[in-house]
Formats: C-alpha cells, sequence, structure tokens
C-alpha cells in the first residue's frame, strides 16, 4: 500500500504544470483519548510510535508562501492497562489521509532555509485491530475508528539544497484530530487522537510545461519582428 502510494503520487506530479512534489517519510507518536459510555476517560493509555509516508504537490503562491496537497499513509497506535480489572489493551490502526495545507518559507541562505506549516487532513481507516487480554477484534466494524478523522496540524522544518532543482528537508508537526464519536445520541462515547510526526523528506522542481512550449513562439514573434 505504502509503495503505491508513492507511485501514484510520483505519476501525478509529473503531469502536473506544477513547480514541485515531494516524498518523505517519518514517524508518528500518537495518543488516544477514549471517553466510555459513562463520560469518563480511560487512564493509563500510553503513546505508540509507528511509521508514515506522504507525497505530493507544492505550488508557489506569493513569494514565500506555497499551497500544498498531497496523501499520506498514517499508523496510529495506543498501548494500556486497567489496575482495577487486569485488562490489557492495544490498539494498531492504518489511515490514508488526504492533505491540503499553506507553507511559508524564511530564507537564512541562498541554499538553507527554515518554515512554517498549517495542514488540515482528512483520514480515513483502512486497517486495525485492537487487542484486549490476549484476544484481538478487527475494528472496521467499531463506529468510532469508521468516521473520518480530521486532523490540524501545524509546525515546521529545515530545508537545504542539494542541488538547483531538488532539496532535503527535516520536520516536526503537531496533530490535534477532532473527536470520533459512534454517532448514537444516547451514548457518550468518543475518540480523540493526537499525534507528533517527525519526517525528512525530498522536495523536487518540475519544469513548467508551459512556458517550455511558449518559449519558441516568442523567439519566433521576435525574430520576425526583427526582420
Amino acid at each position: 500500500m505504502k509503495k503505491l502510494l508513492f507511485i501514484i503520487l510520483l505519476g501525478l506530479g509529473s503531469t502536473l504544470y506544477g513547480q514541485q512534489v515531494y516524498v518523505e517519510s517519518g514517524r508518528n507518536t500518537s495518543s488516544f483519548e477514549f471517553k466510555n459510555n459513562q463520560g469518563e476517560y480511560l487512564q493509563n493509555l500510553q503513546t505508540k510510535t509507528k511509521s508514515y509516508v506522504g507525497a505530493g504537490y507544492k505550488h508557489n503562491l506569493y513569494k514565500g508562501l506555497s499551497l500544498t496537497t498531497g496523501l499520506s499513509y498514517n499508523s496510529f497506535g495506543a498501548i494500556g492497562s486497567d489496575d482495577t480489572v487486569g485488562n490489557f489493551f492495544e490498539w494498531d490502526i492504518d489511515y490514508v489521509g488526504l492533505n491540503l495545507g499553506l507553507e511559508y518559507d524564511f530564507p537564512l541562505t541562498e541554499n538553507v532555509a527554515l518554515y512554517i506549516m498549517v495542514t488540515a487532513n482528512g483520514e480515513w481507516m483502512v486497517d486495525g485491530v485492537q487487542t484486549i487480554n490476549d484476544q484481538v477484534f478487527n475494528v472496521k466494524d467499531i463506529e468510532e475508528f469508521n468516521d473520518i478523522a480530521l486532523f490540524f496540524r501545524s509546525g515546521g522544518g529545515v530545508r537545504i539544497a542539494l542541488s538547483e532543482k531538488a532539496k532535503i528537508y527535516a520536520q516536526y508537526l503537531y496533530g490535534s484530530g477532532l473527536a470520533l464519536d459512534d454517532n448514537n445520541d444516547s451514548e457518550v462515547t468518543e475518540l480523540r487522537i493526537n499525534v507528533h510526526s517527525l519526517a525528512i523528506g525530498v522536495l523536487v522542481d518540475i519544469p513548467c510545461r508551459k512556458k517550455e512550449e511558449e518559449l519558441p513562439i516568442k523567439e519566433i514573434e521576435t525574430n520576425q519582428s526583427q526582420n
């Protein structure tokens, strides 16, 4: 699934009249906030660190301000126990996300720049399991996880030029998810996922085909006017 995501996004990037495409990979450290039917939050839930990959397109809007769009494959998880009844529980969940963001650059030198960014992400679960004691359950039929997960992320990073057309970057983002509920008005059960993400990526310039096609026409017109 992750390899297919890269192939699709790179293929789309090559057909766009855009400026840059990116691919990135990193780690998500996620925490779950789970509220039960009594409105009580489950205690002793610990974070888990899992992988994620992403790819997409970046378009310059004005000077240092850019619009980014892309897809991501995120893995989240949590682990915990209930000392009162002696239960052990664990979640491992995978989501495919559609991302839209704004990014602003702060150049330090010709080859180095800092940047900040904010994104809004809609994510759909593609796989997930829940472990309770020695039993493993598929969570695809659990309404909290089947709901569309909406995240708002913010953070920044540093970008270093490798050549005129390629840059490498490292970034940190913090994401806060809106509450996922079971759509049952008589219940108060909900799940909220928060995540810290660290990533390393590569940003590559895409030639603008329109400009390349118009250049010979302009040269012909110039030559004709000179003659």
